[in-house]
């Protein structure tokens, strides 16, 4: 039979005293720091500079390749936006034709020159004129796009 330990006022101080005694001390769980035998694990101590320069490298290309992604999204924007003024520049051109129509989007219209310099936009290629083609100067083929551009075609 077990029988519990008789109270005793004087017990419980030493207990503790005991308790804050192995809590200041380190409990060794019989593991060594250092390899005991052949078969045992390597252990190594850790190089942090080693860790903190691997991990800065890593930040750095990471950044690297962001920065690139995001050089050529920029370019790439860049070469959208002039290509939008471009459109933006030849839409004014061709207003400031004489047009004689309401044109219609997807349709290539022709612009043409004639002598006297104005400029207009028409319907018939150059190749249509037949032998009653005046004398006009074929600036080019464009597209009415839907956002009211033209487009060379």
């Amino acid at each position: 039979m077990l029988t519990e330990p008789a109270s005793n006022p004087n017990s419980s101080k030493e207990s503790l005293n005991s308790l804050e005694t192995e809590e200041s001390c380190p409990i060794s769980w019989g593991l060594s720091e250092i390899p005991m035998h052949v078969g045992s694990a390597m252990i190594r101590p850790e190089d942090r500079g080693k860790i903190r320069a691997v991990a800065l490298q890593s930040a750095e290309n990471q950044a690297r390749q962001q920065m690139a992604m995001l050089r050529r999204q920029a370019e790439a924007l860049m070469e959208e936006a002039r290509r939008i003024e471009e459109r933006l520049l030849l839409s004014v051109q061709i207003f400031q034709a004489d047009v004689n129509f309401t044109p219609v989007v997807g349709q290539v219209y022709h612009l043409y020159q004639r002598e006297a310099g104005s400029k207009f936009l028409s319907l018939i290629g150059p190749t249509q004129w037949g032998s009653h083609a005046p004398t006009l100067e074929h600036l080019g083929a464009f597209q009415y796009l839907a956002d009211s551009t033209w487009e060379p075609v």
